[in-house]
């Protein structure tokens, strides 16, 4: 029978939301591997660096929140996909953050060994720059029609 690793997650954004370092690293192994391009440092390797990044997080955020949308579980019960529906205020101008994402978390059945973080938006600097202008070009180029009224 599969480990319910529902609660172990769920724990892990309970203390990120409650912008409290040691509950939200609580269910992380001390070898986690963990991405997140949020991050000063996107790719962090043990707690001790996720600990830094959580901690640089909490200074940029009046509040975060995650609400988990939908779970993707697989078969032998260690890893999950959550699709969240994510809620930030940024400390500076007080501005929200609303946008999907999600998570691929991996666990030994009792510690988050690894997690990725994936959101729906595209590169940036340059490369971002030009696809944004051929993305662009494209769409007068070949426009699409309106949805007829039903």
């Amino acid at each position: 029978m599969p480990t319910d690793i529902k609660p172990l997650i769920k724990s892990m954004f309970a203390g990120v939301e409650a912008k409290n370092v040691d509950a939200a690293t609580a269910p992380l192994a001390d070898d986690v591997e963990l991405y997140d391009p949020h991050y000063p440092y996107p790719n962090m390797s043990g707690v001790a660096e996720v600990r830094e990044g959580i901690t640089w997080a909490f200074t940029q955020m009046k509040s975060m929140g995650f609400d988990i949308e939908r779970w993707f579980l697989s078969e032998d019960g260690l890893s999950a996909t959550v699709e969240v529906a994510t809620h930030h205020l940024i400390n500076m101008g007080s501005q929200h953050l609303d946008f999907p994402q999600v998570f691929v978390i991996d666990t030994d059945g009792t510690k988050i060994i690894r997690m990725r973080a994936y959101e729906p938006y595209g590169p940036h600097g340059m490369t971002g720059f030009g696809l944004g202008i051929g993305h662009r070009i494209f769409r007068m180029q070949h426009p699409r029609k309106a949805p007829a009224n039903p």
